[in-house]
């Protein structure tokens, strides 16, 4: 797996994660804390520059996600989705933008 693979199932596993953490009843909450945290620090860890705005996103969902589990304020979940729902069109625009260069390499 490149380097590059390894990053977008970090920063997607996060955003689903946080994502998940918003429907879960409270006890499935806690047990899920522990990995979203662990999640946020391979988060910061990534490194490449194509993903530095995603990873802004990712970060910005994560910790909404985090707020919202430790103070059940419903301002929080309501970032959580919007963040999350920011992370999928930068995907979506990420995959299009690898697809158009894919293309492209092959006259």
């Amino acid at each position: 797996m490149s380097n590059i693979d390894r990053e977008i199932e970090i920063l997607t596993k996060a955003t689903l994660l946080a994502g998940a953490l918003l429907d879960a009843v409270t006890s499935k909450r806690e047990s899920m804390l522990p990995k979203l945290k662990e999640l946020e620090d391979e988060v910061k860890a990534t490194q490449l520059e194509v993903h530095k705005n995603l990873k802004r996103l990712v970060i910005m969902t994560v910790n909404a996600a985090i707020r919202y589990c430790s103070s059940g304020k419903q301002s929080d979940a309501k970032l959580t989705r919007r963040n999350g729902n920011e992370v999928a069109k930068e995907l979506g625009r990420l995959k299009r933008l690898a697809h158009r260069k894919e293309e492209n390499r092959w006259p």
